[in-house]
């Protein structure tokens, strides 16, 4: 009985001791509750697809270049064009420009969509005035003919097939 009196204060400070872990672990937690979540402990990883897009069902971003690729250039004429300089519908793309037919647009950016679509914007400039353009330009699987199309919501024209000219 003595070895127990002499144990108790020992005890209560053990009892009054766990009693206060007990309060300020539930005050703790009760904290944690309130506290916003951590961005970087709850994010998830973005899944990636296998063309590289970012699990979202698009396709990977398109690659921004300032020159038009070596598939795309070569002059160009409508099917039934003579691929002279005089005709009207000829274009003569290189790598930094387009020349048309009476006017001449400088490359500002070229979006890749993939290896037979490019979407070309050009400074223009002909007859004294100047504005820009963007456009899409598509090859035919075989690369011998090529289809501009406008890119606006609205077209105003219908796309012209154009046939390669011979070197």
């Amino acid at each position: 009985m003595r070895t127990l009196a002499r144990l108790a204060p020992a005890l209560s400070v053990i009892a009054m001791l766990s009693a206060c872990s007990d309060a300020d672990a539930d005050a703790d937690r009760a904290d944690d509750a309130r506290a916003p979540a951590d961005p970087v402990a709850t994010a998830s990883a973005i899944p990636v697809e296998p063309d590289g897009g970012i699990g979202d069902g698009a396709g990977p971003p398109m690659a921004v270049a300032d020159t038009i690729p070596a598939r795309f250039r070569g002059v160009w004429d409508n099917a039934e064009g003579t691929c002279a300089p005089a005709s009207d519908l000829r274009m003569d793309i290189r790598a930094e420009e387009i020349e048309f037919y009476e006017s001449l647009g400088e490359v500002t950016s070229v979006e890749t969509e993939g290896p037979d679509s490019i979407v070309v914007s050009l400074a223009m400039a002909g007859e004294g005035e100047t504005w820009t353009v963007t456009s899409r330009y598509v090859l035919s699987d075989d690369g011998a003919i090529l289809t501009p199309y406008e890119t606006e919501t609205n077209p105003r024209y219908q796309p012209i097939p154009r046939k390669r000219c011979p070197s």
